[in-house]
């Protein structure tokens, strides 16, 4: 998140993100028998966890000093561990074996991993705006749909079938947007703010309209010399509700603020790591919507 001067016209880069302990989970009523009936139990809870490893392979090219052509390429590995937990302190094991059965084609202790949507950016930049030094970087462009994405699961667990509630993309053609502005401030502090945008606009075949996302970042950084960058930034992340042909997707909504430190060195070959560290999370809905925990990215990337 900051600006950099490079007469190569190619760069690879490679982002590495962790995420550890998100937290999930809902109260439920029903239970399945062991002919796989649906039926109707004391209360308990499904809890969720989930941590993930996202991928980021970019390939990028200057097609000159103003416009630039990026490809991304992510894959997700995803990590879900689930238990049960009990209202009332005595169930039956009739009603502990059916919980069991029904959790298990909701969530399971299983990892998943797939390539997620293929995204293809265009950037243009603008210097010297407000001051001689600044400068505005407008990128737009388009989520392909590669990524792997699954039937209604709330049609499917009413049936008592097995289930995923994960998916890894949106099954459309999604629009993004982006902003970056930098503002150096004397020799070695510069300020900077970004927003990244995309928002689905239609349903793909399983009748499912993935959910908007925002994410904004203010921040600062600084410069001791001339290879080192330390940075702070604030980042808000709105997402909005996602929709099965009418009905509102309870597993979608949130909001969170974070603060994020990193630092990046080098200049033709950059290594980057960052820490996102979640201050306030909200839930928009009642269902699986993960409170995200602490956040690890790392990243190489190499100008040539």
């Amino acid at each position: 998140m900051f600006a950099t001067k490079t007469n190569q016209k190619f760069r690879f880069s490679f982002n590495f993100i962790r995420s550890f302990d998100a937290e999930g989970g809902h109260y439920e009523t029903k239970g399945l028998t062991p002919e796989g009936q649906v039926i109707q139990i004391a209360t308990h809870r499904h809890n969720v966890n989930m941590s993930f490893y996202h991928l980021n392979f970019g390939f990028h090219y200057q097609l000159n000093p103003r416009i630039s052509l990026s490809l991304i390429t992510p894959y997700t590995i995803k990590n879900q561990t689930a238990n049960v937990d009990w209202t009332i302190p005595e169930p039956t094991l009739d009603d502990q074996n059916a919980a069991i059965r029904n959790g298990y084609i909701h969530h399971r202790d299983e990892i998943y991993h797939s390539f997620d949507d293929l995204n293809f950016v265009v950037g243009y930049r603008l210097n010297g705006l407000a001051t001689s030094k600044d400068s505005l970087t407008l990128s737009g462009g388009l989520f392909l749909p590669t990524g792997k994405t699954e039937p209604n699961p709330y049609q499917l667990g009413d049936f008592g079938k097995k289930h995923l509630h994960l998916q890894f993309g949106t099954g459309t053609l999604t629009p993004t947007f982006q902003y970056r502005y930098w503002l150096p401030i004397g020799k070695s502090v510069s300020i900077q703010s970004r927003l990244i945008t995309r928002r689905p606009f239609y349903r793909n075949k399983y009748q499912f309209l993935a959910p908007s996302e925002t994410s904004f970042f203010l921040g600062g950084t600084l410069q001791p010399i001339k290879t080192l960058h330390l940075q702070a930034s604030w980042m808000i992340l709105r997402q909005g509700f996602g929709y099965w042909a009418e009905e509102q997707d309870r597993n979608t909504g949130l909001q969170m603020q974070a603060l994020q430190l990193g630092t990046n060195i080098g200049r033709t070959t950059l290594f980057s790591t960052s820490l996102i560290l979640p201050l306030n999370q909200k839930m928009l809905s009642t269902g699986d919507t993960f409170e995200h925990g602490i956040l690890l990215s790392s990243s190489i990337s190499h100008s040539f």
